[in-house]
């Protein structure tokens, strides 16, 4: 049965706020779009042709934000609810995959590797 968005806006802001703070404050600023499903160009984008995605970061890493490229696409993280909703039904897997790409997403908007991830982010 499908989520309501506001439902789903909540499983995202409640992994957010498991971020550290130091990292909440930075993404206020820059933002992170809940959307109802992903832009055809966005699979394009992620080389994910047939392939659903749970969300996507745009733009340049945070650790590279300069005056210089500010022509590139302004940096953000969007998280799409359809993806999620079909690959994942039990409403406890869906709370623990939403929480998972949120901060997948956010590794990436700060240009971490994966073991920065899990450093910083995942305590």
């Amino acid at each position: 049965m499908p989520m309501e968005m506001e439902e789903f806006e909540l499983l995202v802001e409640s992994a957010v706020k498991s971020v550290p703070a130091r990292f909440k404050a930075i993404l206020e600023k820059e933002g992170m779009k809940v959307l109802p499903r992903e832009r055809p160009s966005r699979t394009a984008q992620a080389e994910a042709p047939g392939r659903l995605l749970f969300g996507m970061f745009i733009g340049a890493p945070y650790t590279q934000k300069s005056v210089f490229n500010s022509a590139l696409e302004p940096a953000r993280i969007e998280i799409y609810k359809e993806g999620l909703e079909r690959a994942f039904a039990d409403p406890r897997e869906m709370e623990r995959q939403v929480r998972v790409t949120v901060i997948h997403e956010i590794g990436h908007f700060f240009g971490f590797s994966e073991e920065e991830l899990r450093e910083h982010l995942e305590g």
